[in-house]
């Protein structure tokens, strides 16, 4: 597993450790698969927390075959517990509770309600929300609301899959709104979800069995860009402003470094024009202390300086900035670079 599938992983576990999520695809993606990858990845790296799987698709032996068949190498252990449909002649397992049928709502609430009080923030697997769905819809709502609450008392969380297309829109968009969070899938490989004020999209590959995450940047869908713009001289700061006041940019302007990070938290501006010499903290000390939070760290950064030798300019690359350009500069300059730097991070001014 390379690092950057390992950090999307530790992401996800984090983010839906106490939200309900929804994998959301079409039919013929890798839906399944990329369960049981998060799953088994749970099992072995979130060591305190056991997983509760709801068999509506598949029966507990089949779950152990599919893991294997993905390439995953997960074994019966007290962390594991399954609800499956009971049938004549059918062996019966320790870490799993029998139901008569797919819609014996009552013993599956009541096997789930036990479960989670002696395991507190234990992770429901609800494994295809499209034969839930098959039934009356307000049965379903009623049983889907019922074990949401005994799961949140417990402190714990729900994960489940629903094909796209299969149902009628209207039932589609109902069975969404029962998630905290829905995790959408498209054909070509690329994830995107929102959990709270946060996007997170990354593409995801297949080969030989193994699966691979990797960021993608979305195209920020935004008319207007917040510009931060920090410089010591009140002058610098309007000249900048008249030089891009024709673009679709709003301003933030900051006179030294402490009001510029101050306000870069605030407000998460979308881009910075950054100066290097200012006189209580220079840009260099800006950029390291917003490259500290997790919320600023991506922010792009161009620094405007008359700072031009080449130690100067690789050591803001070092730090991490986005661009580069020297004072005294070319109004045209700044436009294009920012555009430049803009395109890069997904915002083209005709969206």
């Amino acid at each position: 597993m390379n690092a950057q599938t390992q950090e999307i992983l530790s992401t996800l576990r984090e983010e839906l450790s106490n939200k309900n999520a929804l994998f959301f695809a079409p039919v013929d993606s890798f839906i399944e698969r990329l369960v049981y990858f998060f799953v088994s990845n749970i099992l072995k790296e979130d060591t305190e927390r056991t997983v509760v799987w709801l068999c509506l698709n598949a029966s507990r032996d089949k779950i152990f075959n599919r893991f294997e068949d993905f390439g995953f190498d997960i074994e019966p252990s007290s962390r594991l517990f399954f609800i499956d449909i009971d049938a004549p002649g059918k062996q019966h397992h320790e870490d799993t509770f029998y139901c008569s049928s797919v819609v014996d709502y009552t013993k599956m609430a009541s096997h789930i309600s036990n479960i989670f009080q002696n395991n507190p923030h234990s992770l429901l697997i609800i494994d295809n929300m499209n034969v839930l769905a098959s039934d009356t819809i307000q049965v379903v709502e009623n049983f889907i609301k019922f074990i949401e609450k005994k799961v949140a008392e417990n402190n714990g969380s729900i994960l489940s899959m629903l094909s796209k297309n299969i149902l009628p829109s209207e039932t589609e968009v109902l069975i969404k709104s029962f998630f905290d969070v829905v995790i959408e899938i498209s054909n070509v490989g690329e994830i995107h979800t929102e959990i709270g004020l946060k996007d997170f999209d990354f593409r995801y590959s297949v080969e030989d069995g193994s699966i691979e995450f990797e960021p993608m940047q979305k195209k920020i869908k935004r008319e207007r860009l917040k510009i931060l713009l920090v410089d010591d001289e009140p002058d610098i700061l309007e000249l900048l402003k008249l030089s891009l006041i024709s673009e679709p940019y709003d301003f933030l302007m900051a006179h030294n470094g402490k009001e510029a990070i101050e306000l870069a938290l605030k407000e998460l501006p979308d881009l910075i024009l950054l100066d290097i010499m200012m006189p209580d903290m220079d840009g260099y000390e800006v950029v390291e202390n917003l490259k500290l939070s997790k919320a600023a760290s991506d922010i792009p950064v161009i620094m405007i300086s008359a700072k031009t030798a080449i130690e100067d300019k690789v050591k803001g690359m070092d730090l991490g900035i986005d661009d580069y350009i020297a004072k005294p500069f070319d109004r045209r300059e700044v436009k294009a670079r920012i555009k430049m730097v803009m395109r890069r991070m997904g915002w083209f001014e005709d969206e």
